[in-house]
């Protein structure tokens, strides 16, 4: 695709391809990339498709985030843009859009990053109103799950806690299981601007105060001169690899696609199952996966 004065470029996670793929998904993410191109700004435009994910019960991020063992729901979420400016917020709870959470700590704040009780306090006296995000999908699944991983018998909480994992691997179905919907936006307006967002609600059955890559520059966020970038995939993989920033790198000598896949070869080889979206500093889009299935929509 020759170069573009604004893009615009969300996906919808990564994982194993469902045997049946939900209706409206799809239009969901189309719906997003309408959404965005409102922005004015390339920031803008990340954000307003992330919220617009974020407020869909199909992904994993905002409404519809997955359950902790607790059964509550903490999320993860990042803004950044070309000029390094950045604001993510870890475990928040209790509000509807973490994305523009994230982006208030990038410009109402020193900080960068907030966690926990701090993110969720920050948030209510920026003018964010309480909100409940668990579907009643998301915890009638929950209580399935717990209840079948009590019935498997455990005799110390220690115990059970550490054999969440092959629990899971029995009950969650294949494409369950595998299927890491974190949500993400990359843009490049009019100006030359990029920028990247990316929420996610983390992993089922994950312990309280998990944070996975999505929030973590570099990680799962990341956007310099040359590109902005969007990954998801196995958090703590992805984290170890930094790959969101490998691919950004990769930007400074190859077009986005060529960048992408070069860090997706990258992540392969490290055994880390991982998607990615980009744009470069020209306004040329990318996507790259070594997983079975990632959605994603463009304009």
């Amino acid at each position: 695709m020759p170069p573009t004065r604004t893009m615009l470029v969300v996906h919808g996670g990564c994982g194993r391809r469902p045997a049946k793929i939900p209706e409206g998904r799809q239009e969901a993410l189309e719906r997003a990339v309408r959404e965005g191109l409102r922005g004015r700004t390339a920031l803008d435009m990340a954000e307003r498709a992330a919220r617009c994910l974020e407020d869909s019960p199909f992904f994993n991020a905002g409404t519809g985030s997955v359950l902790t063992l607790e059964g509550r729901v903490e999320m993860d979420a990042a803004v950044m843009t070309g000029d390094f400016r950045a604001g993510a917020v870890g475990g928040i709870t209790g509000v509807r859009n973490p994305v523009s959470v994230a982006r208030a700590v990038m410009e109402q704040t020193d900080h960068h990053l907030l966690v926990g009780g701090g993110a969720t306090r920050f948030a209510r006296c920026a003018g964010f109103g309480r909100y409940d995000p668990r579907t009643p999908e998301r915890k009638k699944r929950w209580k399935e799950l717990v209840a079948k991983l009590r019935a498997g018998g455990s005799p110390s909480e220690d115990r059970y806690w550490t054999r969440t994992r092959p629990w899971l691997e029995r009950y969650l179905p294949r494409e369950e299981r595998g299927h890491h919907s974190t949500i993400g936006a990359v843009a490049r307006d009019a100006k030359g601007r990029v920028a990247v967002a990316t929420s996610t609600g983390g992993i089922w059955l994950k312990l309280p105060g998990r944070v996975g890559d999505s929030p973590i520059l570099g990680g799962g966020t990341y956007a310099c001169p040359d590109g902005a970038v969007s990954a998801t995939g196995h958090g703590e993989g992805i984290l170890r690899i930094g790959l969101a920033k490998v691919a950004c790198d990769l930007m400074k000598t190859h077009p986005c696609q060529q960048a992408l896949d070069r860090a997706i070869a990258f992540a392969r080889r490290n055994g880390v199952e991982a998607g990615l979206i980009g744009v470069d500093a020209e306004g040329r889009p990318g996507e790259a996966t070594c997983a079975e299935w990632m959605p994603t929509a463009r304009a």
